[in-house]
């Protein structure tokens, strides 16, 4: 064996999988055609393969604003990089999985630089023959650094009237939004490491934009949530930038460790909200909708907390209600009670708020807490 080649291989992880299809002409693209049954193009809804039973077209892709493909199966999962839906489809969730999912790819492309897993992994590959397709997108996706700077004025953190009636519809206070750290902005920045590290600066002083803080990830950079509410410059698609993970927690630092009951919502403006008319209630939510937490972080949630109820998203005004899917799909998957608004109301609970007001609101609160510990005896 020779062990000096070995030690130069590279780590089987995505950026180097990405690096490695470039070098042999390939890009995610070709994955997509490749993996995704039915597939006919970025942007052209399909019937999904990962539930064949359904019939509709709720399988759709689109190249993310950092270069991925993103696939998102509205019944299931959305947002997944082009990498998670391979290993989902053929092997399921978790970490272990996904590197299966990247040693597929591996070995269907010998892709023969890259290392093996560290744990036994029986596959076998398939002859591929290089597509070449008129498609240019960005394939290397490696880590995003965001900085950001605050709107100040004289030193002080400065709120417009804009944004105090923006946050004033779903009642909730410019203090609520500064205990939370949650701050205007005037700029940010993007330096996108897949493009060779161009940093790009968006002036935002004109426009809603504000910042959800969190901590620094593996290679030192700060973690963020840039949220656009009317898009960068009415831009609809531009509304949400971050580098978070799974490990990020919205809340999670202004609650106990443990306690009795635990509510886990779809977003941290509901959070807000629901606590603005119910101090007392403890309330977390995953880094977005749709998305779950990090399974160390989620064992250690159910070792805390006597009561786990997730209160969800009721989107029934879209087809096949993807909120609602997605929060019975956590209920079953993890053994915990849901509730929800009724149909025909709104989707969550601060746009609740925004359509019937504070009365309304607090009288349904009230009913859900009774609801709530109703399915709690």
């Amino acid at each position: 064996m020779n062990f000096k080649n070995r030690t130069l291989m590279k780590k089987l992880n995505t950026s180097n999988l990405n690096a490695e299809l470039k070098n042999r002409g390939y890009n995610q693209f070709d994955l997509a055609t490749e993996y995704i049954t039915g597939f006919k193009g970025l942007g052209k809804p399909i019937k999904s393969d990962l539930r064949p039973n359904d019939k509709n077209s709720s399988l759709h892709t689109k190249v993310g604003r950092f270069g991925d493909i993103l696939v998102s199966d509205f019944g299931l999962k959305t947002g997944m990089t082009i990498f998670k839906y391979i290993a989902y489809k053929y092997y399921g969730e978790g970490a272990k999985n996904y590197i299966k999912g990247l040693n597929k790819i591996k070995l269907d492309y010998k892709l023969t630089n890259l290392s093996a897993p560290l744990f036994k992994c029986n596959e076998t590959s398939k002859k591929i023959i290089p597509k070449k397709h008129n498609i240019i997108i960005n394939t290397n996706s490696l880590s995003v650094k965001l900085e950001v700077k605050r709107q100040r004025k004289n030193n002080n953190i400065f709120w417009s009237n804009k944004d105090r009636e923006y946050w004033k519809q779903f009642g909730i206070p410019i203090t609520k939004l500064e205990e939370k750290k949650i701050m205007p902005l005037s700029s940010f920045w993007i330096t996108n490491y897949s493009k060779g590290g161009n940093r790009i600066k968006f002036d935002v002083r004109n426009e809603l934009a504000y910042v959800y803080p969190f901590f620094r990830d593996d290679y030192g950079h700060f973690m963020y949530k840039i949220y656009l509410p009317k898009g960068y410059r009415g831009d609809l698609n531009f509304k949400w930038i971050s580098n978070v993970n799974k490990k990020v927690v919205q809340n999670i630092e202004n609650i106990p460790k443990k306690g009795d009951l635990l509510i886990i919502q779809s977003s941290y403006k509901d959070i807000c909200t629901m606590e603005v008319l119910n101090k007392n209630l403890n309330i977390l939510a995953p880094n977005g909708e749709g998305i779950w937490f990090d399974t160390e972080i989620w064992k250690n949630l159910r070792k805390n907390w006597k009561n786990i109820v997730l209160f969800g998203n009721n989107d029934s005004e879209k087809k096949d209600n993807p909120g609602l899917k997605f929060v019975r799909k956590h209920a079953i998957e993890y053994n915990i009670p849901f509730v929800c608004l009724p149909d025909n109301t709104s989707s969550d609970i601060s746009d609740y708020y925004k359509k019937y007001g504070i009365k309304k609101t607090v009288e349904f609160l009230n009913t859900i807490e009774h609801n709530i510990q109703t399915l709690l005896v």
